[in-house]
């Protein structure tokens, strides 16, 4: 049976995809196997309009397993995560979450048992969208606390945007190529190109 392994870091400014290739490596995933979204936010970008999901996916079209750390790195939103795992089982696909052994399969024929495996998804779902929405409200209250003491000086851009738009622009060059010239996500992309459009 086919096994991939999907995973996803929101930024490359201070996080690394290292941990989910080990963890993809430790479950018996090989490396062309493992396919990992970087600089993706799994609230703001529908799972497929990433680029390696779209890979993962088509590689798991007629079933198989896919394996990810934890639901969270498919989606942080509650419907698209209920969506996507729904057409997931629908296509046999059997998904195992390595972080707490968890797995939800389509395959699955006793009533109480596809319940049960609904209900867990329910509260993952809910937890994974509760998580990132308490975080960000955490984060604007912090920086309001800063601002309104005169500590706050904002992050620094650790890009430059201007020479990312030039450069893109000069060679007319896509996203994509633009990101791997420069070493960084996608998301740093669209965001240096809309800067002062």
């Amino acid at each position: 049976m086919h096994k991939r392994y999907y995973g996803r870091i929101s930024t490359t400014d201070g996080q690394s995809s290292a941990s989910q290739y080990e963890d993809a490596r430790q479950h018996g995933v090989h490396e062309k196997d493992i396919f990992i979204d970087e600089g993706i936010s799994g609230y703001h970008v529908a799972p497929e309009d990433r680029e390696q999901w779209r890979r993962v996916e088509h590689d798991l079209r007629h079933g198989g397993v896919l394996v990810v750390r934890w639901l969270d790195r498919i989606s942080r939103r509650y419907d698209e995560l209920h969506r996507t795992m729904r057409r997931l089982m629908e296509q046999g696909i059997r998904v195992e979450c390595t972080l707490n052994g968890m797995s939800f399969d389509g395959r699955e024929k006793d009533a109480i048992q596809k319940a049960m495996r609904d209900a867990v998804l329910a509260f993952m779902a809910a937890q994974g969208e509760a998580d990132y929405t308490n975080r960000v409200e955490m984060q604007r209250r912090g920086v309001a606390i800063a601002k309104a003491a005169g500590k706050y000086v904002g992050r620094a851009r650790a890009h430059d945007y201007a020479a990312i738009k030039a450069w893109r622009a000069e060679n007319g060059a896509s996203i994509r190529v633009t990101a791997e010239q420069f070493g960084v996500g996608i998301a740093t992309i669209k965001r240096a190109c809309a800067e002062s459009a």
